[in-house]
């Protein structure tokens, strides 16, 4: 009889490991329980369905017999998706870090039976190798230090347990926000651009992760030396082997200093996060590479991980056919022998080709020695010779696709989606945006709130506070572009069960109040992969205070700020999100159109592009576009919009007619 309970679970990740040996429970209180009552340690392990190294550990140890022997004789296993359980993730995340060790996936971590976490790491090897001891090692001597010293990782246990809830539960006293003045972003982004790799972009060296919500505050609150920053990095990820050059799309990091070796998962919150920061670099420079970008991007968004009805899939694996990258890299020989003769020598230049290869002895497409774009004709046949080789690559064995629908990344993308929309006028995007906000509340709607996650059903949890904040963020963004009242409304109602179920302190913890887990009080600022959702909803609490006029809104983003301050101090970059609402709070644009009552959502469009168009490419941040009807006795308009422009507490007057524009951004000093 099989003892493995994964086959029930929707999760792909999961399900993964569903043939495996191990003895695998979910999270869930009867595992824990067992625990208890079997007086057995807990062996945690954590990754997701698009995880190379997860793979690879599971490979060799998970559906290895003797391993499973060992695990299944010692502990109470249990497998958890990070991107289903978030929170669990975080909080044995910050565990490892606090014993000293590097975080990553797969987080392999070991627990009391209370849930308690003593020690942990990451990828264990089948054999001791590159310092680290095998995995079987590991396994043997936990369970012999909880039999014969016990009491050591206890005490561990209890000193993590402490570490972890002074964390985060967060401070009680706020501290003064006297030291987040007006110009604490602007120097936050010159000191963080000193960090910058002058050559190649980015922060660092090897490897370099796009880290979105710090290129977006040297945008927004940085002069021209942090934004020429920005561009080098965006202009190096679009041109690197980061970029999928056939299909579109940016994968997770570079595992090398010029972006040209990817790890080749690609992650619907990446390619969000790349469709905004191309959207914004392309109204701040015109740059043609990166619209060419947003509309491949775009594309393959559509083509890839849409799942018409429900949203955006999570991602596509790293690995294929076993191997990491096998879908995406040439050798020589196959591409000498698909890339038409008149064009081959053309291709390759620009491509970096080589017999020896650029990676493994093989070739990822690239054009960092060929960055700028060619002549039409050029370009044209390097189109050609890229739609060839994507229709010899897709006989191949594609990666896996994470169908899970996350509320969160979703988010993002409906935002960029309508972004974009705005930008480039596009009505596609436009419905593409408002279709899946429809779809996601739809799968994720669970009364007044929102679940974590979808996949043939809803997940049992509700959403960590990113969800909603970013949903939050769509729907205004989408009440921007359309003028629909119906998604300023969701993004209130979404507002309240925020204050209702997760506020606390005057900030909002990361899991619901409803939450049992021991794990669910987390109250932080830090930015990962994507903004921390107490700056999203800072930012999104300015924006709705503007267009409601609700006093109480704009005094909780002073609250989120004062709470955090200290945080924000100690560490900038960690907490670029947070200081972009900052710049919100004293500097950021507010673009209204005011319009005659109940004629908004019947206006003629093209009076209100003829106001817009002027402002973008001044207000290249993109903050949504809010809509309100005048309330005056005489209308200003009663036939056409008005525009009004904000900055900070300065607004200017009114106007109705884009030959006032310039004089309107100059009293608000754009």
């Amino acid at each position: 009889m099989s003892y493995n309970r994964l086959a029930g679970e929707t999760s792909p990740y999961l399900r993964q490991h569903a043939d495996n040996p191990v003895h695998w429970w979910p999270w869930c209180s009867e595992a824990l329980e067992t625990a208890r009552r079997q007086d057995r340690p807990i062996l945690l392990s954590i990754g997701y369905a698009a995880c190379h190294w997860c793979h690879v550990m599971a490979h060799e140890s998970f559906e290895d017999s003797e391993t499973a022997r060992l695990m299944n004789a010692h502990y109470i296993n249990i497998k958890v998706d990070r991107e289903e359980r978030p929170d669990i993730d975080r909080y044995y995340m910050q565990a490892l870090r606090m014993i000293g060790e590097q975080g990553g996936w797969p987080l392999t971590m070991f627990l009391t039976p209370a849930g308690d976490p003593f020690w942990g790491g990451t990828y264990f090897p089948p054999r001791p190798m590159y310092g680290r001891p095998s995995f079987r090692q590991v396994l043997s001597e936990i369970a012999r230090l909880w039999n014969e010293d016990r009491q050591a990782l206890l005490s561990n246990a209890e000193a993590l347990g402490s570490a972890l809830k002074t964390r985060n539960h967060g401070k009680k006293v706020e501290a003064d926000r006297k030291g987040l003045h007006p110009e604490f972003p602007r120097r936050a982004a010159q000191a963080t651009a000193s960090l910058y790799d002058p050559v190649f972009g980015g922060m660092d060296t090897a490897p370099k992760f796009p880290q979105w919500p710090v290129l977006e505050l040297l945008l927004k609150a940085g002069g021209a030396p942090e934004r020429k920053h920005v561009l080098k990095t965006l202009r190096a990820m679009c041109s690197g082997g980061i970029y999928d050059h056939l299909d579109g799309g940016i994968a997770r990091y570079s595992t090398d200093e010029r972006w040209l070796v990817p790890h080749f998962e690609k992650m619907l919150y990446d390619n969000a996060q790349y469709v905004s920061l191309l959207t914004r670099c392309w109204l701040l420079s015109g740059d043609d590479l990166f619209r060419i970008r947003v509309e491949e991007t775009i594309d393959f968004l559509q083509r890839r991980l849409l799942i018409p009805g429900a949203g955006f899939a999570s991602s596509l694996d790293a690995d294929s056919e076993g191997e990491e990258g096998r879908y995406y890299v040439w050798s020589w020989k196959e591409l000498n022998g698909i890339i038409s003769p008149q064009n081959r020598k053309l291709f390759f230049r620009t491509y970096g080709v080589s017999r020896r290869g650029n990676w493994e002895g093989r070739n990822i497409l690239n054009r960092l020695d060929t960055p700028a774009l060619l002549t039409e004709a050029e370009e044209a046949a390097l189109a050609e010779e890229r739609a060839r080789l994507l229709a010899r690559r897709e006989k191949r064995t594609p990666p896996a696709r994470d169908d899970k629908i996350i509320a969160s990344w979703n988010g993002l993308t409906i935002t960029a989606l309508a972004e974009a929309a705005l930008v480039f006028n596009r009505d596609d995007w436009a419905e593409l945006a408002e279709a899946t906000f429809q779809s996601v509340c739809v799968s994720l709607g669970d009364g007044s709130g929102l679940r974590q996650s979808w996949l043939e059903r809803p997940s049992d949890t509700p959403a960590t506070a990113d969800g909603p904040a970013c949903m939050i963020s769509a729907a205004i963004m989408l009440h921007g572009l359309t003028a629909k009242r119906e998604y300023l409304q969701q993004a209130l109602e979404w507002y309240q069960d925020m204050e209702e179920r997760y506020l606390m302190n005057g900030v909002y913890a990361f899991t619901a109040k409803d939450m049992k887990d021991a794990t669910s009080i987390q109250i932080f600022a830090e930015d990962e992969a994507t903004p921390n959702h107490n700056a999203r909803m800072a930012r999104n609490l300015l924006y709705l205070a503007h267009i409601t006029g609700k006093g109480e809104m704009a005094a909780r983003v002073d609250a989120i700020l004062k709470r955090f301050t200290e945080d924000i101090l100690k560490n900038p970059v960690a907490h670029a999100a947070m200081i972009s609402a900052l710049h919100d709070r004293y500097s950021g644009t507010a673009v209204t159109i005011i319009h005659a009552k109940d004629s908004r959502e019947t206006e003629d469009s093209r009076e209100t592009r003829r106001l817009l168009d002027p402002v973008l490419k001044k207000v290249f941040d993109i903050p949504p576009l809010l809509h309100r009807e005048d309330s005056t006795e005489e209308p200003l308009s009663k036939k056409h919009p008005a525009l009004l422009l904000c900055k900070g507490t300065s607004c200017s007057v009114p106007v109705t007619d884009p030959g006032q524009i310039e004089t309107a951004l100059s009293i608000i000093g754009l």
